[in-house]
This record gives structure tokens, C-alpha cells and sequence, in this order.
């Protein structure tokens, strides 16, 4: 068989993300045959996860995790780790990316299900513990938005469960925002409104943001507007990490939406 190179992309997320690899092909195991392009998907034998991320995830994710605009791939830095597991059982069960036609979504299902358990774990704590990205560039940049409009969206409808300053919250099932592209959280919340995400059975997070986009977000311009307050609640990108993590627990939506 033919070692595989070519960028694999799709979604975790919402987390999301996409995973790739770059292995020998001593090094994998062919799991099933998907399309013409990427006519297989292998998994790593390696066990730590930084070597993991590096040879599964780098290439589509990025090497700091900072995702890719060119292939539609997520930031997952930083992610919280009860997140992404929980992301990944969604793949491996079967509650996303069953869709072929889908094909992101599709592609990350493949390889969570490629990788070993233990993997996923190792995985998993590693991208925990890397450095937050935050948004910048063509990342953040929104034209034509209202974050004043945004901030009352939010206020209204999404910091009860994703917190006054978006950085998640575990009892809710709710993931950080900030670190997450805009055009990724955009993309994200049409997929939700659609039913393209959160609509299989038992994906009890996923309904809900199926019923808030349904019920609350009414048109493009303001899923738009609350995407753009979001991008303002991220901490200054020059900053330290520790200068970071203060921004964040200080921040406030009830500061001006202009900054």
C-alpha cells in the first residue's frame, strides 16, 4: 500500500476538528477505503500524545493546534479535555460523521475510530495542555456586524450555558468559544440551525444548540453579530499565557462591545 500524505480534513467542536497523519508506512494500519482522494485512512502506532498530535493531527490542525482556514479546520488548543472526549465518543458512536457526503465530519469519525483507546486518551491530554491560539487576522476579522446587537444575543441566549465571558462550562456540556476562528463559529452555527449537527439521537448537547439557533437566531446577520462579540471577549494576543488567562477571567460582557 501506498503511504498516505494528503491533507485529511474535517471537524471536531466543536470542537470540533480534523486529524491527519504523516506515518511510515511501517508505521499503519489501513482502516477502511474512503474516497478517491484520501483512498484510506491509517492511525499511528504511537502512544504519547504529543507524537500523536504531531503524525495524526499537525497536518490538518496545525502544529499548534491553531487550525486551518484553508482546510476548514478548528483551533483546539487549549480545549478542555472533557470536551473533546466527549467529541470524540460523538465520532466513534456513531452520533457524527456518519454522513459520507459530509465529508469533514466523515473524515474525523474514520479516525476516531482508528485510534486505540489509550490513544485518544493521550491525545486528548495533550491538546488540553497546549497554549491557547487566539483568533486573529483572517481568523477574527468580520465586516458589517453589530456586536452591540451581539452582546445582547449573548447575554440573552448563549452566557447562561457558555459563561459571561465564553469560556465554557463543564456542567452544561458547553465548550470555550474564545481560541475558536470566526468563520469556524460561524460555520458552526448555520450547521446547528440546519440540522446538519446535533440532530442524531442522543446527542443531548447538540439538540440544544439545534433548538437555540432554531428558536432564537432568526437570520445570517445575527448569527453574524454574536459571532463578532465573541471574537471581543478573546484575550490580547501579544499577551503571556498567564496575562491571557487573567483577561479571561475578568472580562465582562457588560463592557463595551466596541473594543
Amino acid at each position: 500500500m501506498k503511504s498516505i500524505r494528503q491533507p485529511l480534513a474535517f471537524l471536531i467542536l466543536g470542537l470540533s476538528g480534523a486529524m491527519s497523519h504523516a506515518a511510515e508506512p511501517a508505521q499503519i494500519k489501513p482502516v477502511h477505503a474512503v474516497d478517491p482522494v484520501h483512498p484510506a485512512i491509517a492511525a499511528t502506532k504511537a502512544t504519547d500524545g504529543k507524537t500523536i498530535f504531531q503524525s495524526v493531527c499537525a497536518q490538518c490542525h496545525g502544529a499548534k493546534g491553531e487550525g486551518k482556514i484553508e482546510m476548514k479546520t478548528p483551533s483546539i488548543a487549549g480545549m478542555p479535555s472533557w470536551y473533546v472526549t466527549t467529541q470524540f465518543a460523538n465520532f466513534r458512536e456513531g452520533r457524527r460523521g456518519q454522513n459520507a457526503a459530509d465529508a469533514q465530519p466523515f473524515m474525523m469519525a474514520s479516525i476516531a475510530k482508528a485510534l486505540q483507546p489509550e490513544q485518544v486518551k493521550a491525545v486528548i491530554e495533550h491538546v488540553e495542555k497546549m497554549p491557547l491560539v487566539v483568533p486573529t487576522g483572517k481568523d477574527r476579522a468580520m465586516a458589517n456586524v453589530d456586536t452591540g446587537e451581539g452582546m445582547r444575543l449573548f447575554q440573552e441566549r448563549c452566557m447562561e450555558c457558555h459563561r459571561y465571558n465564553a469560556s465554557g462550562e463543564m456542567a452544561f456540556g458547553s465548550p470555550p468559544l474564545i481560541g475558536r476562528q470566526a468563520w469556524y463559529l460561524e460555520e458552526q452555527l448555520k450547521r446547528f440551525k440546519a440540522g446538519k449537527r446535533g440532530a442524531i439521537k442522543n446527542d443531548v448537547n447538540g439538540a440544544k444548540m439545534v433548538q437555540m439557533t432554531t428558536l432564537f437566531i432568526e437570520d445570517e446577520q445575527m448569527l453574524r453579530n454574536v459571532v463578532a462579540y465573541i471574537m471581543t471577549l478573546n484575550p490580547d494576543p501579544e499577551a503571556t499565557p498567564e496575562e491571557q488567562k487573567r483577561q479571561i477571567i475578568e472580562g465582562s460582557p457588560f463592557e463595551s462591545a466596541s473594543r
